[in-house]
């Protein structure tokens, strides 16, 4: 037809979701604010524990999660600013576990310590566990997916501090 505007070519579907859904949204907001739990507890484990192995264990806490928050940073900001629903760790949750610890010296906060990374990471590797199965986001699944072993790490290194194993 003659005059007509030439068609646009036909636009591909874009490879990740421009927004995550809910359910991705809340995992992120749990994980982020895993993520800042974790990382302070492990900062005072730094500066309070005697044992070596220990603190190194805080140590990679602090930097591995730290790893994991920029991830989910550098996530939201893909998804034209995503942000999670308030289903992470409730502030007042992480103060009183910092304020447990605090009260606690020697062998006594190392065992709670490694009691609460124990804990923590119990949770957090369940909902990572399904993100990396069931995301609709291939980004979000891949982000999961490679947690996965480093929190199952943490998990193992703190179950063998908590029984005073010489594994690590």
């Amino acid at each position: 037809v003659a005059g007509a505007a030439p068609k646009a070519p036909a636009r591909q579907a874009p490879a990740h979701p421009a927004r995550l859904d809910a359910r991705e949204q809340a995992f992120v907001a749990q994980a982020t604010a895993d993520d800042a739990m974790q990382i302070a507890l492990a900062q005072l484990a730094m500066a309070r524990s005697g044992n070596p192995k220990l603190r190194a264990l805080a140590s990679r806490i602090v930097s591995d999660h730290a790893a994991l928050n920029l991830q989910f940073a550098k996530l939201a900001a893909a998804t034209h600013g995503s942000k999670g629903n308030a289903h992470g760790v409730p502030p007042g949750s992480v103060s009183a576990m910092k304020a447990h610890l605090q009260a606690l010296q020697g062998a006594a906060f190392d065992q709670a310590f490694a009691g609460m990374m124990v804990n923590e990471h119990r949770k957090i590797i369940a909902a990572y566990e399904v993100a990396a199965k069931t995301s609709a986001d291939d980004r979000l699944r891949t982000i999961a997916a490679r947690g996965l072993p480093v929190l199952q790490g943490h998990l193992d290194e703190a179950q063998a501090l908590l029984k005073g194993s010489n594994e690590i």
